[in-house]
């Protein structure tokens, strides 16, 4: 009979992806292969945060093949990773290597094409990127065309994987700090690229769809255009949580810090994830005090955190943690307080009825 493991095994076993899939990236360039270069000595980015070394990295998931249309990105992938199945077509790279998970890293503008086409082509996963795409009309047709073939649709805003947010939730979950009632962010970026992690997070944490949102943006030339954008705005879901979105350019000074506020405490979030403060109510005083974060025990890239997330999305057949619906509303917050801007700063409901309105 076989020893028993320990506590500490199960818990990373049981974490593991039941079976092994077979990965591929399409887009070679910066999420896909080489944005950890730009990481080193930044050591609250925890390696790796490029697609492929995560998918390396990951548990459940062999890369085994790539695509760009670019062969000097091919070839430097092929030398990084050590992929030999390199491809300047990836319908060409999907009938011949048949991957079960693609990474999808290309640039917005042909990410819904190529996400409808791997859907028909049978792959079981598709994990793009953020932003999910140009315009609500290719976000719609992303998300029916992974539904009528049985993908799994898993929209890379990694942070919703990350251990620490999974860590706070379970902070919320467990009462700490009351029911949530709001939250906030901070940080001087777009709207749709980088906080497009954000809406996808707050999404995660609300656990309600976005109903309305209001938006002030910063410049009324870029306002007038497609082009993303920064400003300030205010998002109600429909279970009555409340966010504000702080993206002007000028509040330098805060570094993508997040809020999560309860009635009994909250849970911040500084320095763009490096920091997280934990504060709730004295059981007696009911002053607030600061309690111990719960770190996590098993701290990883969320990357790869995510890549094997969605293995087990697949075995589950399902994603939870941020399907290609959660992509979609991060896009519509960002392009409906761009519209409440445009139309006199005014209440805009969602979902936008213009399928058409694009960003970026």
């Amino acid at each position: 009979m076989a020893e028993p493991k320990g506590e500490a095994f199960r818990v990373v076993h049981e974490t593991k992806p039941e079976q092994t899939y077979r990965g591929a990236v399409v887009g070679c360039g910066r999420m896909g292969s080489t944005i950890d270069d730009e990481h080193i000595g930044m050591p609250h980015y925890p390696w790796p945060w490029a697609h492929a070394p995560a998918m390396i990295e990951a548990r459940g998931v062999d890369l085994i093949a790539a695509a760009d249309v670019d062969q000097a990105k091919l070839e430097d992938f092929k030398r990084r990773w050590g992929t030999e199945a390199i491809y300047t077509n990836y319908r060409e790279m999907v009938e011949k290597e048949q991957p079960d998970i693609v990474c999808l890293t290309t640039r917005p503008d042909p990410r819904a094409e190529v996400t409808i086409g791997l859907a028909e082509s049978g792959v079981k996963a598709i994990y793009a990127t953020k932003p999910m795409c140009r315009t609500l009309a290719e976000a719609d047709a992303m998300i029916d065309a992974c539904h009528k073939h049985g993908v799994v649709l898993a929209i890379a805003c990694h942070l919703n994987w990350y251990n620490w947010y999974t860590n706070a939730r379970q902070v919320i979950a467990d009462g700490v700090i009351g029911d949530l009632r709001s939250m906030i962010c901070h940080s001087p970026s777009t709207l749709s690229n980088l906080h497009s992690h954000t809406l996808a997070l707050f999404r995660l944490f609300a656990e309600a769809p976005a109903q309305w949102v209001f938006g002030v943006m910063d410049s009324e030339e870029r306002a007038a255009g497609d082009s993303d954008l920064s400003g300030s705005g205010y998002i109600v879901y429909e279970n009555g949580v409340r966010a504000i979105m702080n993206t002007q350019a000028e509040t330098s000074g805060h570094n993508w810090t997040l809020e999560f506020i309860g009635d009994k405490g909250r849970i911040v979030s500084r320095n763009a994830h490096a920091q997280f403060e934990l504060w709730s109510t004295h059981p007696e005083t009911d002053n607030p005090i600061q309690c111990q974060f719960p770190n996590p025990w098993y701290p990883r890239s969320s990357m790869v955190d995510a890549i094997e997330g969605v293995c087990r999305s697949i075995e589950a057949g399902e994603e939870l943690i941020c399907p290609g619906e959660f992509g979609r509303e991060a896009l519509e917050i960002a392009i409906g307080l761009r519209e409440s801007h445009r139309r006199g700063n005014v209440r805009v409901d969602l979902p936008l009825e213009d399928r058409n309105l694009r960003m970026g």
